[in-house]
């Protein structure tokens, strides 16, 4: 549903401007997502529709509860590359049958500005994964800027980084019941996949936490849904405590209804190898260290839910989505989880992917 507060005129002539232009520079095959041509046999080739939206929490509440029919608001993207905005039930009956629904999550110092073009790289991305296959993609907004934050420039986010570093990350496990009310709603015969991204990975893993029935920050979803529905998770770059999705931890109950989670490790993060100078007990990141031999243990059978490939050899040491997104290997990869699709069989497995690891080179 549209909540009472519209978006301002300045965030519509941005999405209205530079979305509309970007989404139909790539819609045409003129431009590629690193801003090169595009050959002629590339436009012609053919691929399944992506049915794009954004979905913006950014003039939702905090610290409130977090009902059925949130007032989030909605901006479809037909495919000329048109911005209109819309309201949940429009939503729903865009839906492409049959078609998974992807919502990414972008993590923090996210401007408004930047949400459109990151969100079409995104769908065209995962798009080129499995280009034969139609999918619904959504990009998860919210309120990603803190109080001090002056630039989002890498090294430069904010006057006070490390303040707005924690109130963000609060801020972000918060928005994860707005995510789980989004996904609660959704007509329930679509299989939903998640990727999260920094503290979007607290987003995604709270929803999750909440959907199962946990707690966060004091709140509880309302009127949780009581059918099952198939959900997956990808995190990449994840600002969150490697054992927070053990039992009885601060997201414990994530992979009761996640069928599986994917974890893009790479430990040559140069933002996240500080992610444990936050405080005094502070534990490494996810992204740099994985699921840990006893995290797995903790686990117990639900380990087998979670798997990982080590991102390190073609991310590098950026933080930034850009550097995910522009590597169509990594969506080659998660495109089995994205999409739902049978698992590969037939190759031979080391020890570490026997384990649940595997590089991506």
């Amino acid at each position: 549903m549209k909540s009472g507060i519209r978006p301002g005129l300045g965030r519509r002539s941005v999405v209205s401007l530079t979305g509309a232009l970007l989404f139909a520079l790539m819609a045409t095959g003129i431009m590629s997502s690193d801003g090169t041509p595009v050959g002629a046999a590339e436009k012609s080739a053919k691929a399944s529709p992506v049915n794009f939206w954004i979905v913006s929490s950014r003039s939702c509440p905090l610290g409130s509860k977090v009902l059925q029919g949130a007032a989030f608001d909605y901006l479809k993207y037909d495919q000329e590359g048109k911005p209109t905005w819309g309201d949940e039930k429009q939503f729903h009956a865009s839906l492409i049958k049959g078609a998974p629904i992807c919502v990414s999550v972008h993590g923090s110092f996210v401007d408004w500005n930047d949400v459109a073009t990151d969100g079409f790289e995104t769908a065209r991305w995962l798009r080129n994964g499995a280009p034969d296959r139609p999918l619904n993609v959504v990009l998860f907004s919210w309120k990603s800027t803190g109080p001090f934050t002056v630039a989002t420039m890498p090294l430069m986010i904010s006057a006070l980084p490390q303040v707005d570093t924690q109130l963000l990350g609060r801020r972000s496990s918060f928005i994860g019941l707005y995510l789980g009310r989004l996904i609660a709603d959704l007509p329930a015969e679509y299989p939903v996949s998640l990727l999260g991204h920094s503290h979007g990975c607290r987003t995604v893993s709270s929803a999750l936490h909440v959907l199962a029935g946990g707690q966060v920050q004091g709140y509880v979803l309302a009127e949780r849904p009581k059918h099952k529905r198939r959900i997956r998770a990808i995190f990449a770059a994840a600002a969150i405590d490697h054992h927070w999705l053990n039992p009885d931890q601060r997201f414990g109950r994530a992979t009761e209804v996640a069928e599986k989670v994917v974890n893009l490790r790479n430990h040559r993060d140069t933002v996240l190898r500080i992610y444990p100078l936050r405080h005094p007990l502070s534990n490494r990141a996810l992204a740099n260290v994985g699921f840990t031999a006893q995290d797995r243990m903790v686990m117990g059978n639900r380990a087998d839910r979670v798997m990982e490939f080590d991102v390190s050899g073609v991310v590098g040491a950026s933080h930034g989505w850009p550097s995910y997104y522009a590597r169509p290997e990594i969506a080659r990869t998660v495109a089995e989880h994205v999409y739902f699709l049978p698992p590969k069989t037939g190759t031979k497995s080391s020890s570490k992917e026997t384990a649940g690891e595997r590089q991506i080179r």
